[in-house]
């Protein structure tokens, strides 16, 4: 009887180290889009939809070849943005958003295709990734030439995950009420291709409306926030086999143990 207690005991506490064994943390991966300007200066700029004296609706999306890195899909976590460069060194600031809705989806339309009705462009998995009061902020840190560090971060209150191969994806911001730096010159990184004209293929473009209530955007172009997705993935965390495998003697040799003890306290008792 005692044996097969131990027999069981043991089958449970190595099921437990097996558990043990594929427990895992959390692995990070940053994206920049587009990602030729990742180590160089973009070659414009603009404080849509976040800053300046904009109130309404904004998509950008961008383009799905640009997260060629991605092996699989994974969830993006936090949003980034860095200060342009060409305002010289005194783009820090402090600014808060008092009303704010992001939302994410895999879009089937292209940069500069997107849809001028905007529910068009809104894909099925559309979550929202942030709503309520925005505060950001910036150092401006980095050289006097760019690209400044990605130091205007928005971290999502719910992560969004993403496959590519499913689509382009999208960024969909109505901004409420503007934020309290109505008059600033501050301006964030952003690029556009210039030569779209030409054939040129292009990984982001955007769309706006002066009222986040508008169904139809207003104006469209082919520039796009510089922007740096934080993707988060499960990775599995596997110790060393003798640390786990001398966890699991000691709990067996423990468990029999007791189970030897009670056993002979009890038959004592019976006589």
């Amino acid at each position: 009887m005692v044996a097969t207690a131990i027999k069981k005991i043991s089958m449970a506490v190595a099921s437990s180290a097996i558990v043990a064994l594929v427990a895992g943390g959390v692995s990070q991966a940053a994206i920049i889009v587009p990602n030729e300007v990742e180590a160089t200066e973009g070659n414009s700029n603009n404080s849509w939809p976040f800053i300046g004296n904009f109130r309404g609706r904004y998509q950008q999306v961008f383009g799905a070849s640009e997260f060629a890195s991605l092996s699989e899909p994974q969830l993006i976590s936090q949003i980034a943005f860095r200060p342009d460069s060409d305002f010289g060194s005194s783009n820090a600031f402090s600014s808060t958003v008092s009303s704010i809705l992001i939302n994410l989806s895999t879009t089937k339309s292209a940069p500069d295709n997107l849809s001028k009705t905007f529910a068009d462009n809104v894909g099925v998995d559309n979550i929202t990734v942030f709503s309520g009061a925005l505060s950001l902020s910036s150092a401006d840190e980095g050289p006097v030439f760019g690209p400044k560090k990605f130091d205007i971060v928005i971290n999502l209150q719910n992560p969004f995950l993403y496959d590519p191969t499913k689509g382009n994806l999208l960024l969909d911001v109505k901004n409420f009420v503007g934020s309290d730096m109505i008059f600033s010159s501050i301006q964030f990184d952003a690029q556009e291709n210039i030569s779209i004209s030409n054939g040129d293929s292009d990984s982001v473009s955007r769309q706006w409306s002066s009222d986040p209530n508008f169904a139809n955007a207003d104006g469209l172009d082919t520039i796009g926030l510089v922007t740096k997705f934080t993707f988060e993935s499960e990775v599995v965390s596997v110790p060393e086999p003798s640390a786990a495998l001398g966890t699991l003697a000691i709990s067996v040799w423990g468990a029999a143990a007791l189970l030897k003890r009670k056993h002979h306290k009890k038959t004592t008792i019976n006589l």
